[in-house]
């Protein structure tokens, strides 16, 4: 994906000035089922970053987060180009600090082009994981955040309901995210 990406975002961008880009690859720490790849703007701040993240697989009810690179924490008016001037830059996100969502990323790129309107962009993400039921193996829908951490706490809709935890109104919706079941995370 590393190799596609570096070719394919070229074919999308806009027209204008060029600018420096930097292409990022990011992780669930500790789980790289989940990924994605994007591209910031030199310019864009880590806050415009943390917005797309929040967006894209993360936010349920507005907690705090933290970018690190190497021993530095960075303030999220911190521009990318500053942050993570170059290729190879590794850095650590945290989004949540109660219950903590952990990412990794590594600076994949940079290049001169134009993005367009958006400071920054999604270019690709893993496929939704094919979760499985506990009790039959059919697709899981449901996730019970008492036990999704467990192998009994994933469920097809019709064994949600044999579940010792059953209480549907914390039952959550299985998502593509390393935050599925975790803080009401719904998508």
């Amino acid at each position: 994906m590393t190799r596609h990406v570096a070719r394919c975002a070229v074919e999308h961008d806009a027209s204008g000035a060029p600018e420096t880009i930097v292409r990022l690859r990011i992780e669930a720490d500790g789980d790289p089922r989940y990924w994605l790849y994007v591209e910031a703007r030199g310019s864009a701040t880590l806050g415009q970053f943390d917005s797309l993240l929040r967006r894209t697989s993360l936010e349920s009810c507005g907690h705090m987060s933290a970018l690190r690179a190497g021993a530095s924490e960075f303030a999220m008016g911190t521009k990318i180009g500053s942050a993570m001037p170059r290729e190879g830059v590794t850095f650590s996100y945290e989004y949540d600090f109660g219950s903590t969502t952990a990412l990794k990323g590594q600076v994949v790129g940079t290049r001169e082009g134009r993005l367009g309107r958006a400071p920054v962009r999604l270019l690709a993400r893993n496929d939704l994981i094919d979760w499985r039921c506990a009790n039959c193996s059919d697709p899981a829908v449901i996730v019970c955040p008492f036990c999704v951490h467990e192998d009994d706490g994933l469920f097809c809709k019709a064994h949600a309901q044999d579940h010792p935890c059953v209480q549907e109104e914390v039952y959550l919706p299985i998502v593509n995210s390393p935050r599925m079941g975790v803080c009401a995370y719904a998508g």
